[in-house]
């Protein structure tokens, strides 16, 4: 039976503030990139990275064809707490996209980020290294 590594990490696209328009809006929002106080997923990064390890399911088609490589996926964490948003910022196969942004729209409500001492909604980005040993 094959193994697979599923790498899940933080990266965090810079410093300074993004405008996002929700639909039907149509004053843009404020969406930062970096806040004083960072989203926390509940439990912490780790508890984030067991969250995620034990729902990939390393697509059926992407073994066949022995597809590897890194999907980087970008989400919102909001003000409450929700994770919305969901893009994906380098692409490695439909299936595996399909996959990464499955997994993160069953996460649970983060500790939200804070700003200037408000909470704030923030920008995350996750990478998914999908890797068959």
């Amino acid at each position: 039976m094959k193994r697979y590594l599923f790498f899940i990490g933080f990266l965090l696209a810079g410093a300074g503030i993004s405008f996002s328009r929700q639909p039907g809006n149509k004053i843009p929002r404020q969406v930062l990139v970096s806040a004083e106080v960072m989203p926390e997923f509940p439990g912490g990064r780790e508890a984030m990275n067991r969250f995620i390890a034990r729902q990939v399911k390393y697509p059926r088609s992407a073994i066949k064809e022995e597809v590897e490589g890194q999907v980087l996926v970008r989400f919102i964490v909001e003000p409450d707490g929700s994770v919305t948003g969901y893009e994906v910022l380098r692409s490695l196969s439909p299936d595996c996209d399909k996959e990464a942004l499955r997994v993160l729209r069953k996460m649970p409500r983060w500790k939200p980020g804070r700003h200037n001492g408000a909470f704030a909604a923030v920008y995350m980005t996750v990478p998914f290294l999908f890797k068959l040993n």
